[in-house]
């Protein structure tokens, strides 16, 4: 799939604020279903922006319900060993 460097910034700023496939091709002007395979295929250059934008949108997230584990929110805690479990080796 072809994108310009303007549609794969607005995938990757769409993605950040976890937008679905669907908007954020309806909004960069792409195909959506040329998208999603190729987020689903794991390669090209619309899955690295749909990725990169998720983890930028992600870490935030992932730092703020650490610090409130640390700060000893129960909710937060089992949302990081949920995240720890999820994450393991063994799942690989």
């Amino acid at each position: 799939m072809y994108l310009t460097e303007e549609q794969i910034s607005e995938i990757t700023n769409m993605a950040e604020l976890f937008f679905s496939i669907d908007e954020i091709a309806a909004n960069a002007e792409c195909n959506a279903d040329e998208l999603r395979e190729e987020i689903q295929c794991k390669h090209g250059p619309g899955y690295n922006a749909y990725v990169s934008g998720w983890m930028r949108g992600e870490i935030p997230l992932r730092k703020a319900i650490a610090t409130a584990a640390a700060n000893g929110s129960n909710p937060a805690q089992q949302m990081m060993i949920n995240l720890i479990h999820n994450a393991s080796i063994d799942r690989l």
